[in-house]
């Protein structure tokens, strides 16, 4: 239009105007069509600078359903009461939720743990068992009339075994009740001195047999019989032979025997004071190394107890009080004697400190 006057245009609400002074194309003005109207074309055609509209674009345009309208509305219609709800193309899309997985119950897999744990720990002893602790390798210690063999036999113990089921105690009773039945089937009272010290077991498959071969240090005759014993009254051998007499053993007389008078027994008495004596007064003398200048030992009397020394000394030594300090002053005394000449005679060392000495006829 043209204004009044200066035949310039009439200024709207959103006209522009180039730097000429005429207005430019509106906004709503840009990509119309400025030609005349087709015939015979739908007014939903699409025009042709936007040909890609008519795939997207819903066929029912009432219900506006399609995929044009669920983009247009972010995946959501509204209904007819004006709310919105998912449509069914936006719900297909969305990630369904994983299904929660049950909770493991806490008690079932402790059962388990345990379970294997057990399992675990079987195969585990059954392979130390079965294994690797097996005997392999026997020693024997302190043996010397009896064989390293004999020793290995008597004890039970095979090559193979378990060495997690051996008992010391079990082998110290095998050995030496094996022992017994050996020496009376063989005739061989040598069986009667082995004893037992202790097993040792080094692992995974040594086994140390410690034993000692009792020694004998007294003898004494019963009924006609001759019994020969070690320290502890164990009976090593008998015999009805009159002219057997052992040389550098000690007679033993006076002795009130109950019973044990057998070969491979230990010979019991019945007084425990007597009993008592012996023990002590043999073992002193083995320990002092005077069991071979000892001839005879009288234990009749329990409280003045006698010694005859083989080169004719009667020694005193009065009660089982303080043996050793006894046997000391005896040696020390008939020493002196000796070097004195001075030979046989009574010595009486019941006050060991203070000694005295007799010779014969005083």
């Amino acid at each position: 239009m043209e204004g009044p006057g200066n035949n310039r245009p009439v200024k709207r609400a959103g006209d522009s105007y180039t730097p000429h002074g005429t207005p430019e194309v509106r906004d709503w003005q840009k990509n119309t069509w400025t030609g005349p109207m087709p015939m015979n074309v739908s007014p939903f055609e699409e025009p042709e600078d936007a040909p890609e509209l008519l795939k997207e674009r819903s066929e029912n345009l009432s219900d506006r359903e399609g995929a044009f309208w669920q983009q247009a509305t972010n995946g959501y219609q509204r209904t007819a009461g004006g709310d919105t709800q998912r449509t069914a193309a936006a719900n297909k899309g969305k990630s369904q939720p994983k299904p929660k997985k049950k909770k493991t119950d806490g008690s079932s897999a402790g059962m388990r743990a345990a379970l294997a744990l057990v399992a675990l720990a079987g195969i585990t002893v059954c392979v130390l068992y079965f294994i690797v602790f097996r005997v392999r390798e026997i020693r024997v210690e302190g043996n010397n009339l009896i064989s390293r063999a004999d020793v290995i036999r008597l004890s039970g113990i095979q090559y193979g075994s378990s060495i997690l089921t051996l008992s010391e105690e079990d082998t110290k009773r095998e050995l030496e009740a094996r022992a017994v039945s050996e020496a009376k089937r063989t005739d061989n009272s040598n069986y009667y001195s082995l004893q037992f010290r202790y097993l040792d077991k080094i692992m995974p498959g040594t086994v140390v047999i410690s034993v000692k071969e009792r020694e004998p240090c007294c003898w004494m005759t019963l009924r006609g019989i001759t019994f020969v014993m070690d320290k502890n009254r164990m009976v090593m051998y008998e015999t009805e032979d009159p002219n057997v007499r052992p040389a550098k053993l000690v007679e033993v007389k006076g002795l009130n025997i109950r019973g044990g008078d057998h070969a491979g027994q230990t010979l019991t008495l019945n007084s425990a004071v007597q009993q008592s004596i012996f023990e002590n007064l043999f073992l002193e003398l083995k320990v002092l190394s005077c069991i071979e200048i000892v001839q005879e030992v009288d234990l009749s009397n329990t409280s003045s107890i006698f010694l005859i020394t083989r080169d004719g000394y009667t020694v005193s030594l009065g009660d089982r009080e303080r043996i050793h300090a006894k046997l000391r002053s005896m040696l020390y005394v008939r020493n002196k004697l000796l070097e004195l000449e001075r030979y046989g005679g009574s010595i009486n060392v019941s006050v060991p400190e203070k000694p005295t000495y007799s010779p014969h006829g005083n």
